[in-house]
């Protein structure tokens, strides 16, 4: 979720630098849903290297903006598909959110180069664990996502903290 202007920044770096990952729909822009939602998607890579070959047009990451100040944001959830969700936690639980993605990316590198060209994402923990299996997929990860600048010792501040994102 995106604070104002982060959708139209992202699509402009898209625009610029990888305009074959914009999808036909979204080539004009981000779409507004309803003036409350404003939703970017984009193609997540390339069927092989950067820039080179046709994007894989199997995986999408979708960028999500509010409308306004986001005082309403329990009551927004206007998206095909979704229903808003009142949150309820027992005292056993933690904030938590994901941070996993695995993928068959054929070319790892410049799908890191393509997320640090787009999201300004560097490599945090670069491993690769070449697994083949199921015919063949390959699976190499490495660990991207922004710089925050958030620092704390404080056990519920940093398990509700949502400015580190990373996308393995």
């Amino acid at each position: 979720m995106f604070r104002r202007g982060g959708t139209e920044e992202v699509f402009k770096r898209y625009s610029r630098m990888h305009p074959d990952l914009l999808p036909e729909e979204y080539k004009v822009g981000p779409r507004v849903y309803d003036g409350e939602v404003i939703v970017l998607e984009v193609f997540a890579y390339y069927e092989g290297e950067k820039q080179v070959s046709d994007p894989d047009e199997g995986t999408r990451l979708r960028f999500l903006e509010i409308v306004g100040d986001g005082s309403n944001l329990h009551e927004l959830c206007k998206l095909p598909g979704i229903a808003p969700v009142h949150a309820k936690f027992n005292s056993s639980c933690h904030s938590a959110y994901f941070d996993h993605w695995v993928s068959n990316v054929v070319s790892r590198t410049g799908f890191l180069d393509t997320l640090e060209d787009t999201l300004q994402f560097t490599p945090k923990v670069d491993f690769n664990a070449g697994v083949v299996a199921a015919g063949e997929a390959q699976i190499e990860s490495t660990v991207t996502g922004n710089s925050s600048m958030m620092s704390t010792t404080e056990k519920d501040v940093a398990l509700k903290d949502q400015s580190q994102i990373y996308l393995p």
